[in-house]
């Protein structure tokens, strides 16, 4: 966040013309937001399937125009919001219409206390104001229903992307001064008071950050700061004379995904990386890629951007620069056309499938990857994202089953095994002009410099692709955990074995509040305990202190889960005499947990 933003000039940005979503779009981006790719989590017409629009009970157009913009955050992250819409906008639930006119709900927060609407007399309107409810009665929350969902966006967004210090009521009633200097010291933002369960909070503006101050009796802290920096929120926290602790400071709660920096790539014959995942065969190497057929509807196809072929040229895909992915037969037949990208189409890549089927995978200049069968329907989330532009794309069909390729603008490579999900990142560096994945396991790599071939090792991309398949033949869903079926924990167990230790310490953390139970049976646990024991046994896993503990409190399950342990404690006897004393002493705990078990 290079670029200061100073929120006190927001009023001049409020009254410069511009298109309806303009400013909203921005506000998003600047804390934070960025577009999932994907499809819509939540859409009008799921809301309210088969629903037509009533032209005796008219909508207001910039409504409908919410619902289907790209730019409306709430749809595709509604758990940003803590709200629920309403579609098609509807009478107040348990609040009387104001005299002489009637509310059309449009929004109303989780407990439908507060809830936003239009006058029913102003629904002609393009863009009507927008009234709530208060102790007062109804009263005007925006301007219009454009800015209201400007202001649910600046009310939202900063509490989940930004840096957040609030301050008690008891402290500002202690020191009024507190309040003068925010008046002093800041502008308002130009947007009418929130008003939320009794709130009544009127937003000022900083450089990087917003100030709320909460007149109202629901409004449990005076004042909020939220900044796009931590410097922004201490910032205006010496402006305003706070006292405050680093505890009392919370940072993000979701943070960007990062962007590698890597140089350049580069490589040299028989150079490989430092887990030997790929060894260079040579620099001067000519890739395998089929030529794409000069197919009827994609040879003159408008905006074309890119185009590939699958493996033996009797399938064309192509992508535009509005975002849509053409899928051509050679005979020129439509086998599919998608608009699946909200930025030009930059990579595509197809492979018929053992069964005739069409993979069709497709990466935009926003860094979103669609995964695609044709056939089928596309998958509604985006297959990956990163925050730089996809490069290149391939597939091929390798020993281990069907594989792809991808590269990033910002120079990583991550190639999948699509059996098992099995995916590695390669940081090979920017330049990728393209990829080319051959059956044989080579993966092409083409830059500037030329093309160099580099051997891959499924076994080291790879090194948990046998534990997940094997996990994947055991149906999860229908075994039982202390959250009810027992889905997530595959992937759990499957992130034990990561090299991030972070991420295995959190995946047994997790596997902890799902399958450790002293008065339930949880089917689920004495399934994962054969997996987890196999964990344990592998000296380099991350999370081992914390996986045999787990491993033993799972023994003092009620039901066959501890019939299980039993079972394995056995090859896990030696850890009571590991080098790690915390190791050590979780064996320790297994053996008098379930006993003294006689070596078999």
């Amino acid at each position: 966040m290079a670029e200061i933003i100073d929120y006190g000039r927001f009023t001049e940005r409020l009254a410069r013309p511009r298109p309806r979503w303009e400013l909203l779009d921005e506000v998003q981006r600047e804390w934070g937001y960025e577009d999932p790719g994907g499809e819509p989590l939540v859409t009008r017409e799921g809301e309210a399937p088969g629903y037509e629009l009533d032209e005796s009970d008219p909508i207001p157009a910039a409504l409908v125009e919410w619902w289907d913009s790209p730019v409306n955050s709430f749809a595709f992250r509604p758990r940003l919001y803590w709200t629920h819409s309403q579609w098609p906008p509807s009478a107040p639930d348990t609040v009387e219409n104001p005299p002489g006119d009637e509310i059309r709900v449009i929004m109303a927060e989780y407990e439908y206390v507060t809830q936003w609407g239009y006058l029913a007399s102003e629904a002609h309107l393009p863009d009507p104001k927008v009234v709530v409810n208060t102790h007062e009665g109804w009263v005007v929350q925006s301007r219009s229903i454009s800015e209201f969902f400007l202001q649910l966006a600046l009310e939202r967004l900063p509490a989940c992307f930004g840096w957040t210090l609030r301050v008690p009521r008891s402290v500002v009633a202690g020191d009024p001064a507190i309040v003068e200097r925010l008046q002093a010291s800041y502008r308002d933002l130009g947007l009418p008071p929130w008003q939320e369960s009794g709130t009544d909070a009127l937003s000022y503006g900083a450089p990087d950050a917003l100030i709320r101050h909460g007149r109202g009796s629901g409004a449990t802290n005076a004042i909020v700061i939220q900044g796009r920096t931590r410097e922004a929120v201490v910032q205006v926290a010496d402006t305003l004379g706070l006292t405050w602790t680093d505890k009392e400071l919370g940072a993000p709660g979701t943070l960007p995904s990062p962007v590698a920096d890597l140089a350049p790539a580069s490589f040299t014959e028989g150079g490989t990386d430092d887990r030997l995942r790929w060894t260079v065969v040579s620099t001067a190497a000519t890739p395998p890629v089929p030529a794409v057929p000069d197919v009827p509807g994609l040879r003159d196809l408008p905006g074309r951007t890119v185009a590939a072929a699958d493996q033996d040229g009797t399938t064309a895909v192509a992508g535009d620069s509005t975002g849509r992915v053409h899928v051509r037969a050679t005979d020129g037949s439509q086998l599919a056309d998608r608009a699946l990208h909200r930025a030009p189409v930059t990579a595509v890549t197809c492979h018929r499938l053992e069964d005739g089927a069409r993979l069709v995978m497709s990466g935009d200049a926003h860094g979103v990857l669609r995964y695609w069968v044709t056939g089928r329907e596309p998958m509604r989330r985006a297959f990956d994202r990163r925050r730089a532009p996809v490069a290149a794309l391939t597939s091929a069909r390798l020993a281990t089953g069907p594989a792809l390729a991808a590269a990033w603008a910002d120079g990583l490579t991550r190639v999948w095994d699509l059996r098992s999900m099995g995916v590695a990142d390669l940081p090979l560096g920017t330049g990728v002009e393209s990829l080319a994945l051959a059956s044989d396991g080579v993966l092409y790599v083409t830059t500037g410099e030329g093309t160099a071939a580099l051997r891959l090792d499924p076994d080291r991309l790879w090194p948990t692709r046998g534990l997940q398949l094997r996990l994947d033949e055991i149906d999860w869903d229908s075994l039982w955990s202390n959250r009810g079926p027992a889905y997530e924990v595959p992937d759990l167990i499957a992130e034990v074995a990561s090299d991030d230790e972070d991420e295995a310490q959190a995946a047994v953390k997790g596997l902890y509040e799902l399958l450790v139970s002293k008065h339930t049976t949880l089917s689920a646990a004495a399934a994962a305990v054969p997996f987890l024991v196999e964990r344990m046994l592998i000296p380099t896993n991350r999370a081992r202190n914390t996986l045999l503990l787990l491993i033993a409190d799972i023994a003092d399950g009620p039901g066959e889960e501890r019939e299980a342990v039993i079972a394995a404690v056995p090859s896990l006897l030696h850890l009571q005499e590991d080098e790690h004393p915390s190791i050590r002493w979780a064996a320790g705990e297994l053996v008098r947990i379930c006993g003294a078990p006689t070596a078999q």
